[in-house]
């Protein structure tokens, strides 16, 4: 094989890996729980479900609402609002996310989807004080928090031990 044409297809390789970073770049779901807006990278998220039935659970914190069936699977519901804010919210809709945890959030309403370069993200400069957010995307004039999975699965595990 002669070094021209082994160079050519390096740089054909890297001219894709190049496409394929841009492809890939994150998307998030800006969505609403209560009355404020979140978002969350749509990869985090497996499916949303509509009206499905919540079976209450002894023992867990208030946030919590009980358990869902997808699929045989059981969910754990996280009512956000609750979580983040101490109001309840009635909602009927559910984030599944991806995670080991069968952990779903309820939110208020699903308000869009919007690429990286669609919105401005901020870093948090202490995330000390905002255990639950990672950064925050802003666009068309709304900021929307973006939520740290680990963080609220810590705390939850926190309480569940204290219960």
């Amino acid at each position: 094989m002669s070094d021209e044409l082994l160079e050519e297809i390096l740089e054909e390789q890297e001219m894709l890996e190049a496409v394929n970073i841009d492809e890939n770049a994150a998307s998030w779901l800006v969505f609403k729980a209560g009355k404020d807006f979140y978002a969350i990278n749509s990869s985090d998220v497996r499916e949303i479900l509509r009206n499905n039935e919540i079976f209450p659970m002894p023992f867990v914190p208030p946030y919590i609402r009980g358990i869902l069936n997808s699929y045989g699977i059981p969910y754990a519901v996280l009512d956000l609002s609750f979580f983040i804010n101490n109001e309840r919210q009635d909602s009927k809709l559910f984030m599944i996310l991806k995670d080991s945890n069968n952990l779903s959030i309820q939110v208020t309403d699903i308000q869009e989807f919007h690429s990286s370069s669609d919105v401005t993200i901020q870093t948090l400069s202490n995330q000390n004080d905002t255990p639950f957010f990672s950064g925050a995307i802003s666009f068309d004039g709304v900021t929307a928090p973006i939520l740290d999975i680990p963080g609220i699965l810590e705390k939850i595990r926190t309480d569940l031990e204290s219960e």
